[in-house]
């Protein structure tokens, strides 16, 4: 996995978001945009298909808590099913990006 910042209010994950460093890195890297005055987050996760509950939780947080307002872009359409699912695609601002 790799995670690019774009400008004060962007990260672009690329690679599958499988382990709990993935997790930790992620959470990281979205806690610095937050700490760094953002109060709206775009996240564009390109390949991942699915995402750990710890990254779940953590968006939870920043959403619900922080009041950030986020906008989570999949570039697969399984995690966009997932986040249906689960009832989070309107919590998280989510959009499919897939072709």
């Amino acid at each position: 996995m790799e995670i690019k910042t774009v400008g004060s209010q962007e990260l672009v994950v690329s690679g599958v978001i499988k382990t709990i460093d993935d997790s930790m890195q992620l959470r990281g890297e979205l806690q610095k945009l937050y700490d760094g005055g953002a109060k709206s987050i775009t996240l564009r996760i390109e390949d991942s298909f699915a995402l750990p509950s710890a990254v779940i939780g953590y968006l939870m947080k920043l959403v619900n808590r922080d009041k950030v307002s986020l906008t989570l872009l999949a570039g697969d359409n399984r995690l966009y099913e997932l986040l249906e699912e689960l009832q989070l695609a309107t919590v998280f601002g989510a959009r499919c990006t897939a072709r």
